[in-house]
């Protein structure tokens, strides 16, 4: 009998844990609100000499983006999603303490994207790859990394331990920095399931007839039970010292190298029931130091900064109907 009721225990502690990685299906919509704020000291010495470039900014990003879902690839260690993001808002504030006529309204580039889309390929281990649709633009077709960077947390769970979670179980993983002008930047992450709790109220696509629809509805992801994690995050690099260009940038004839360096801190809210990301929000400090040069031209273009960056992310809606995706 006691060796029943401990055979019985271990199936219910293994029956406790969870996997939450989600799964994606060919004509899936997701629609995600996403805000970033940053503030950067440092400074941009291009081939125009400017001595008095802009020592302190800060850049106020608003985001609403629809993930259409083309197809999906499994691999070896993981599904391969291809996906087309558009940009249905897209708004963005820039400041200054200091004229720099030299350098580029960094608000621009995502302003330029509103309405606009782009095909892509996410990786397994949440690296993004093969951008298609930009070329009329921006520069090389290449979305500004806050644009896309935020989407490798969709697959984070790719990192989790595989044999599934359980409240208060901590482990290692690492996440590309998507869209950085060094290659091979990624987040050693340290992180802890803390707890579950109610999944948060899902906000509607209020753009789309269903959402218009739904706004007065009671949200089915109110009952519905989210696993929190906890994460610390360094940046850490793969690869050569020597090779440092990502193969984006190569196409479009530029060379890169330097340094980038941070740490931060990482909630993310996931639904235990289908592994969709719910909500996260970021923090973190980054000191860049590196140059980019023409190939063709042999110009050369240096950065060096310290920035600090606090990011929102927020699922609105799905078409499966609020929040129930891949089933």
């Amino acid at each position: 009998m006691l060796i029943a009721l401990a055979f019985a225990a271990v199936v219910l502690a293994k029956d406790a844990r969870v996997k939450l990685i989600p799964k994606f299906a060919p004509g899936e919509r997701l629609v995600y609100e996403i805000e970033i704020e940053t503030v950067t000291a440092g400074k941009t010495v291009s081939p125009i000499m400017n001595t008095e470039g802009a020592t302190q900014s800060s850049l106020n990003i608003g985001m609403r983006a629809r993930l259409d879902v083309l197809s999906v690839d499994p691999e070896p260690a993981g599904e391969s999603v291809e996906f087309r993001i558009t940009w249905v808002d897209s708004h963005a504030d820039a400041t200054s303490d200091a004229l720099d006529p030299t350098r580029t309204d960094p608000a621009s580039s995502f302003n330029k994207l509103q309405g606009h889309s782009v095909e892509f390929t996410l990786g397994a281990n949440g690296g993004l790859s093969g951008f298609k649709g930009l070329e009329d633009v921006v520069p090389g077709g290449i979305p500004p990394a806050e644009s896309v960077a935020w989407i490798a947390s969709l697959t984070a769970a790719g990192q989790f331990p595989p044999g599934g979670l359980e409240p208060g179980q901590k482990w290692q993983a690492e996440r590309p920095i998507n869209g950085a002008p060094l290659a091979g930047l990624y987040w050693q992450t340290q992180s802890i399931y803390d707890h579950n709790e109610p999944c948060a109220p899902v906000g509607q696509d209020e753009s789309s007839s269903a959402g218009k629809a739904a706004k007065a509805a009671p949200d089915p992801g109110a009952t519905r039970e989210c696993a929190v994690i906890l994460s610390q995050l360094t940046i850490a690099r793969h690869g050569r010292s020597s090779d440092q260009t990502p193969e984006d940038y190569v196409r479009n004839g530029l060379r890169t190298s330097g340094t980038w360096t941070g740490e931060g801190e990482e909630m993310g809210s996931i639904a235990i029931e289908n592994g969709l990301l719910m909500s996260a929000t970021e923090t973190s400090t980054q000191n860049m130091d590196y140059e980019i040069t023409s190939a063709s031209s042999g110009s050369t273009v240096y950065y060096t900064a310290k920035s600090q960056t606090q990011t929102g992310i927020t699922l609105l809606a799905d078409s499966h109907g609020g929040v129930s995706g891949s089933e």
